[in-house]
This record gives C-alpha cells, sequence and structure tokens, in this order.
C-alpha cells in the first residue's frame, strides 16, 4: 500500500505518513520520509530526479519524489471530513469479458521490461505518458517492481517468467550494491539502468518497512517458480533486516517504519506495512520451514488486529507506536487487510470501503484514495478493491467487481494519458492523496499490475 504518483515543484519533502494513490500533483515513493507510497511530483519544474549513487560512495540529498501508502502512520490534521454523498453506481455483469484488456495491459508491461540485451540493468519505470511522460520522469519504485513481477508470475508464460526474472535480477543487484550492507533496498532508483558500473542510482534513499516486505514477496515468489536459490537468500537478508531492526516491541508487537532517506529510524507504525509483513514472513515460513518466520508474521498480524475500529482499520500509529493515528481512513489498507488476514471477523473493512469511498469521475467509478468528498477516482484503489471483492467471494461481490473491473478497463482507453494499454493510477489529475498531495492520471506500472491481480482472480498477498 502499498504502494502505490511524484510531486515537483522544487522537490519539497513531505512528513506525515498516509496513504495515497498516484495523480496529478506528486509522486509519492512507498514511503518517504514518512510519507504514503503513491504520491506523484507537484510542481512542474523538475524533469527528473537528481539520483544518489549507491557504490561505496555516501549518499546525498536529492530530490526524489513520493509515492503514498509506504508512509500510513503518522497524522497531518486529524480532521474528519464530511460523509461523501452517496453515488451511483453502475451495474455490470459478473461475466463481463475483459480478455482484450488484460492482454493490453501485459504488452504496456512487456514495453517496460526487456529482455533485449543490454537491458539488464534496468528497471520498469513506475509513470508514463501525461505529465510525468512530459517531463521525463524516469524513476522505479520498487513497490511496482515487485507487483510487476508478481503480476508476470501471475499469468506464467515463458516470457513472464524470464521478465519476472529479469526484474528480479536488478532487485538482487540493487540490494547487493547498497552500502549499507543490510539486505535493504531503498524506495526507488532510476530506471535506465537502476544498476551498472558505478553501482545503484539511487532516486530516493528511503527504506521502508513495507517496500522491503514487498520486495521479499516478489523475490520469495520468484524462487518459487524457478528454484533458484539466490532469490530466496536475497528474500532471507531482507527478513533478517526487518526482524533484527523494525521489529517493535511496544505495546502488542508488530514492525515500525523504517528509516527515511536521512537515515533517522521511524517510530511510528504503518497498519499497511504490518500487512505486508503478514503476508512477507508467512510466504517465507511456509517456504522455508523455519518457525521464526511464522512468529514474524503472527506478531504483524497481531499489529494489524488492534488498529481494528469496528468497521475499518486505522491507518497505523503515532510516533509513540501505539496510539492509533485515527486519520485519515484510506482505502487500500481496508482491501490489503482482507488479502493478507483473510480473516471474516474484519471483512467488513472491505465493505467500509465500497460504501464510504466509491465515487464516479466522468466514466470511471472506483475509490476514492481516502474518506473525502472529492470525486476523483484512484484507479490503482479501484484495482485493489476488486481484487479484494474477487477473493472474499460473498454474495454480491462478484457484480461488485465486475463494475469495478469495467470502470479500470475504461480508464485504460479513455484516460488522459491512454494508450489502450497502460492503467493510469487515476481517473484524472489532481486527486488527493490524503496528505495535501497530488497523484496524476500518468500510466502506472502499479495500477497496471493490480489490475492484472483483479482480472486474473490472483491475490499478490496470499502466504
Amino acid at each position: 500500500m502499498d504502494g502505490r504518483g511524484p510531486t515537483v515543484a522544487g522537490a519539497t519533502t513531505a512528513t506525515g505518513g498516509g496513504s495515497a494513490a498516484g495523480g496529478s500533483g506528486l509522486l509519492r515513493a512507498h514511503g518517504t520520509q514518512g510519507v504514503p507510497r503513491r504520491a506523484v511530483l507537484r510542481a512542474a519544474g523538475i524533469a527528473a530526479v537528481v539520483p544518489f549513487v549507491v557504490a561505496g560512495t555516501a549518499l546525498g540529498a536529492g530530490a526524489a519524489p513520493k509515492k503514498p501508502g509506504g508512509g500510513k502512520g503518522k497524522p497531518v490534521a486529524p480532521e474528519p471530513a464530511p460523509a461523501p454523498e452517496p453515488v451511483p453506481v453502475p451495474e455490470v455483469p459478473a461475466s463481463a469479458d475483459f480478455t482484450a484488456n488484460l492482454a493490453a495491459a501485459f504488452a504496456f508491461l512487456d514495453e517496460r521490461v526487456s529482455l533485449a540485451p543490454g537491458t539488464e540493468g534496468f528497471l520498469p519505470r513506475s509513470y508514463t505518458s501525461g505529465f510525468l511522460g512530459s517531463i521525463g520522469y524516469d524513476v522505479a519504485f520498487v513497490y511496482d517492481c515487485a507487483l510487476v513481477v508478481l503480476a508476470y508470475l501471475a499469468r506464467g508464460t515463458e516470457a513472464d517468467v524470464a521478465r519476472a526474472a529479469r526484474v528480479g535480477d536488478v532487485l538482487v543487484a540493487v540490494q547487493s550494491a547498497d552500502v549499507a550492507g543490510d539486505g535493504r533496498v531503498r524506495s526507488s532508483y532510476m530506471s535506465s539502468p537502476a544498476v551498472g558500473s558505478r553501482g545503484a542510482d539511487v532516486a530516493n534513499a528511503a527504506t521502508m518497512t513495507g517496500n522491503q516486505a514487498w520486495v521479499g514477496l516478489a523475490l520469495v515468489a520468484l524462487h518459487q517458480r524457478t528454484g533458484d536459490a539466490r532469490y530466496l537468500t536475497a528474500a532471507l537478508r531482507t527478513a533478517e533486516l526487518l526482524l533484527g531492526s523494525t521489529y517493535d516491541t511496544r505495546g502488542v508487537g508488530g514492525f515500525a517504519g523504517g528509516w527515511t532517506a536521512g537515515g533517522a529510524k521511524i517510530g511510528w507504525r504503518s497498519t499497511e506495512h504490518n500487512i505486508d509483513c503478514v503476508a512477507f514472513f508467512g510466504r517465507l515460513a511456509s517456504v522455508t520451514g523455519d518457525a521464526r518466520w511464522a512468529a514474524a508474521s503472527e506478531s504483524a498480524r497481531r499489529f494489524v488486529r488492534s488498529m481494528w475500529a469496528g468497521t475499518h482499520f486505522h491507518v497505523g500509529t503515532l510516533d509513540d507506536g501505539t496510539t492509533p493515528n485515527t486519520w485519515p481512513i484510506f482505502e487500500d489498507v481496508q482491501s490489503w487487510s482482507w488479502l493478507a488476514l483473510g480473516e471474516t471477523a474484519h471483512s467488513a473493512s472491505v465493505d467500509w470501503a465500497w460504501d464510504n469511498l466509491v465515487t464516479t469521475d466522468g466514466a470511471v467509478t472506483g475509490p476514492r484514495v481516502f474518506f473525502t468528498t472529492q470525486q476523483k477516482v484512484w484507479v490503482e484503489g479501484t484495482c485493489q478493491l476488486a481484487t479484494a471483492l474477487v477473493s472474499r467471494g460473498a454474495p454480491g461481490d462478484a457484480e461488485r467487481a465486475a463494475t469495478l473491473r469495467a470502470s479500470i478497463w475504461t480508464a485504460q482507453t479513455t484516460g488522459s494519458a491512454a494508450d489502450g494499454r497502460g492503467v493510469p493510477a487515476a481517473s484524472s489529475d489532481g486527486l488527493d492523496d490524503g496528505y495535501g498531495e497530488t497523484i496524476y492520471a500518468s500510466l502506472h506500472t502499479g495500477a497496471t499490475a493490480w489490475a492484472v491481480f483483479a482480472e486474473l482472480g490472483v491475490n499478490p498477498l496470499a502466504s
């Protein structure tokens, strides 16, 4: 959350942890200085992010964009918005067929993950077309890269597995090249290339717990599919980092947020990050049989349960690591919690997201990033909610999921930056991410990967 636009305007550093999607204003890395995983570059002044070079040289401070979701923990203004007006939701038959749209989505990903010789060090660029394309934005968020790996493995053709391995190889390489030497990856890298003779080109040096878990999930899945021990070794390094450095004994346990780009430890704890840890450690336990990872998954699960508010989940805690941060209320925490935990006692979070967040922007229907009156759709979140509905399978879920799936593919073909293949982060520019930043309607690898999961009925957080 997961992850998931960038911010431009002189590259300001945002603080406060939330969740958001990718739209028209900022680009938030899955956790930057406590900022969520989906934001997008705010003022149109930067054509590219100045990278850090991680290869034995010191990390500098560059203007790296931020992406919502990753920093869900620190509050900005706990001031609830008025209840949004209910909007009519179009009905779509559960049997609706979107095979051609799915094929086009994979064609979009294929264009960003080349198998051609000489492209081995590249990561898939997260955002293209629209505003971010117009400024030559060339950054790959590791959360998005992990989703791309999992999307390819979900379909699983021979070429898909080869492309998933191509991305996985670069993730292993940037982990190995990092100056910290402790198994971490950073929030984002320059795409072309992410790693080469100079080491790894870091765009955002933050080390967020959720990002680590998503990369770990992708690497474990690659190991399971290919049998290549390198991926499992890299995933185990990630797991040791999280367990040794972010495990938090305050309250019910769980995992803290990670490190800011400047290297400061983060005190708040994110529900989304711990959801990611439930899935990562759970899958690692099932593959290795190591009881330590099962215990780590259970600790994260206890923390997530402690954030239950009766109908939905809180975003996380304040800096003290125990006091719930009750505002904003984000979509991805509600859908991801079902995907990772699968607990009927908390499945009402999916209904809460449908009842309180779904709106319509032109021809696109889906959830907002968070509880607000703004009538713009977070398309990445639409894919997430559809995936949760398909996974849950309660009465009416298939019809609701079909409505959202139809809307996703409408955005694929009619959005302001549409190319008929990639899925945009937002229905239109200007989407509020919940922390005063904006998400653009640029085409997004993360949203496209989530669209694949929704269409194939694959749960990327299953352990």
